[in-house]
């Protein structure tokens, strides 16, 4: 054993480098997941359209007079 002499208290995750790095990898993955939607492979549902329709004649904006 050899003679450290003052050290300071480290935690239990710093005194071993790959558990360190492993669970710095989880939380950078849960970063990542929260700002980069996850690929889908295969087909996707296309766009079916208006299930009810629209209706052309509406107008819903405030003319500016």
């Amino acid at each position: 054993m050899k003679s450290k002499g003052l050290t300071r208290k480290r935690k239990k995750i710093d005194r071993n480098p790959r558990v360190k790095h492993r669970e710095k990898y989880r939380k950078a993955l849960a970063k990542r997941k929260s700002r980069v939607q996850e690929f889908k492979e295969g087909p996707q549902a296309k766009y079916g359209g208006e299930s009810s329709g629209f209706r052309a004649g509406i107008i819903r904006s405030t003319a500016l007079n």
